[in-house]
């Protein structure tokens, strides 16, 4: 098949970009043409660029037009759509429908629903937008703390809601947990077609190697991720401060806006590591006790656990949307309440008590993450499509 794939990357990378790359390469790999049409939202970081992107954010007609014309120009038989804000706008998922083409988008977080995408306001879960309407967002100024910028956000949305933009388009959900929230805004709002809407986790890449037994790895544990509010980073240095010297040695991977309060209020049993490679990352992960994952929000698609269980590696993950959802209590990690220092620190002693069989926890987490049928299901949702 000719497949497109249409994806605009954030001025910070992240998971989205990750996702993008790794279903690109497991299609080419399998003898897939991909085209790509991809831009960052880097390009609009200055001058008249800067000036027009509130304009371009809610219709980029330029985009639009040249994706359209990519798709007939070079054959292509599917459209497969990751993010569009803010740069390229939903309108170019209009344009992909007017070609005939089948479109498949990934769901990738909440923003059909919620301006910052992520259902967290102030440090909580808040689910005000999608049962109350938009102008909640306005009122609190989600997107970026700034009034212009979440009106540019929720204009584009509500925009693209009462052009139907999204019906007729096969939506991928990345968890259960996700499909069951979306259809519930959905249905106090309709903006896609619910029958359309498929759960397809995202492809999980890690090395092949032996798995450790629980009795040969290291007495440490890690966090790893962006270092910000929503991690739970703050919650994480507290529990280990509470630990105090009955803590193991915490492994803190990642760059961010409390990096430089963490390094000056961490105890002396927390080394930072920075930002890691994959397969340094994924050392550390194998060799560890356990991987925190501390998330305060819904998360879209929980990585990190995915990624550690993959391994091998327990998780303790806050009780919370897809990070809680992603672990089986007492059987690959133990839960905590979200935000609750002394209760993550409990589930530190416990977990440092207990006896884990890694090489089934990574067996489980390896037929659900499988690249494979990740492969599978994307060729599915494609050849459905063009049914």
């Amino acid at each position: 098949m000719n497949i497109l794939l249409v994806h605009c990357h954030y001025r910070l990378p992240g998971g989205e970009d990750a996702v993008f790359a790794a279903e690109r390469a497991l299609l080419e790999r399998h003898g897939h043409r991909v085209v790509v049409y991809e831009r960052s939202n880097e390009e609009a970081a200055h001058g008249m660029a800067k000036a027009l992107l509130p304009l371009r954010a809610v219709w980029n007609g330029a985009a639009a037009r040249e994706v359209a014309d990519l798709i007939r120009r070079e054959h292509i038989e599917a459209v497969h759509i990751h993010n569009t804000l803010l740069l390229l706008s939903p309108a170019v998922v209009r344009a992909a429908k007017g070609t005939g083409v089948p479109v498949v988008q990934s769901l990738h977080n909440f923003r059909l629903f919620c301006p910052n995408g992520i259902l967290l306001r102030d440090g909580t879960v808040c689910e005000d937008c999608p049962h109350h309407g938009l102008s909640c967002a306005l009122r609190h100024r989600c997107y970026r703390g700034s009034l212009v910028q979440t009106a540019v956000v929720a204009a584009a949305y509500a925009l693209h809601r009462r052009l139907g933009t999204w019906r007729g388009v096969t939506m991928v959900a990345l968890t259960e947990f996700d499909r069951r929230k979306l259809l519930e805004f959905n249905h106090e709002c309709p903006t896609f077609d619910a029958d359309r809407l498929v759960v397809k986790p995202n492809p999980v890449h890690v090395p092949p190697v032996e798995v450790l037994p629980w009795a040969q790895r290291k007495p440490q544990m890690l966090f790893a991720g962006r270092l910000e509010e929503l991690k739970g980073l703050r919650v994480v240095l507290e529990a280990w401060q509470q630990l105090g010297e009955v803590a193991p040695d915490l492994l803190v991977a990642g760059e961010g806006p409390l990096g430089d309060w963490a390094r000056a209020t961490a105890g002396p049993k927390v080394r930072f590591l920075g930002q890691l490679p994959p397969d340094e990352l994924h050392r550390h992960m194998a060799e560890s006790r356990a991987v925190v994952a501390a998330s305060l929000c819904y998360e879209s698609f929980a990585l990190v656990p995915a990624e550690a269980h993959t391994l091998g590696t327990p998780v303790l993950a806050s009780d919370l949307g897809n990070v809680g959802a992603s672990v089986r209590q007492g059987i690959d990690g133990l839960r905590f309440a979200p935000g609750n220092a002394k209760a993550l620190a409990g589930a530190v002693q416990a977990l440092s008590a207990m006896q884990f069989d890694c090489a089934a926890i990574a067996a489980a987490a390896r037929r659900t993450y499988d690249e494979e049928e990740n492969y599978r299901t994307l060729l599915r949702l494609y050849k459905k499509e063009r049914t």
